[in-house]
């Protein structure tokens, strides 16, 4: 199964794409509830890729290191645009290397057995929780505005010391 990172394909064969979402959850039991667990959202996910890559393309390698290594302006880790089948399954559609990139020489193979996984960013339920701040904050604005003028002008209309 192939991967792209912003359109370059991660380069190898025998390439393994595996992906997982944490449903996170904790044990509410001893808590005198009737309720055996409780809900704490979706985590983002994870994409685990493990590819051969020959070592006469040393230099693809040197570019996938590169990539998990390169700083956008403010000197966070760059986020990609993830193309893959599983990961479009799973809704992951940006996501940034995450961990480590290991690289396990295979002499009988003359390849590198290359390993490194992707964490979501700006997963779904990121993206909805964003909505409900920024519609929260528009609608919590004019109450303020309201609300404060309400007492100004009842203080106003007080007559004495």
């Amino acid at each position: 199964m192939s991967l792209a990172i912003d359109g370059w394909n991660i380069p190898g064969f025998e390439t393994r794409v595996d992906a997982s979402v944490k449903l996170a959850g904790g044990d509410m039991s001893g808590f005198g509830s009737f309720a055996l667990s409780s809900d704490q959202g979706v985590k983002p996910g994870l994409i685990t890729v493990k590819t051969k890559i020959p070592m006469l393309d040393e230099s693809e390698l040197a570019a996938l290191i590169a990539k998990s290594k390169a700083l956008d302006e403010n000197g966070a880790r760059v986020v990609y645009t993830i193309t893959n089948a599983l990961a479009e399954a799973y809704k992951i559609r940006k996501a940034k290397f995450d961990g480590e990139v290991k690289a396990i020489e295979l002499e009988e193979k003359r390849a590198w057995q290359v390993t490194f996984k992707l964490v979501e960013v700006q997963s779904v339920s990121e993206r909805e929780q964003q909505q409900l701040d920024e519609q929260a904050s528009t609608n919590a604005e004019p109450q303020a505005a309201t609300s404060n003028d309400d007492v100004q002008n009842k203080f106003n209309e007080v007559e004495g010391p």
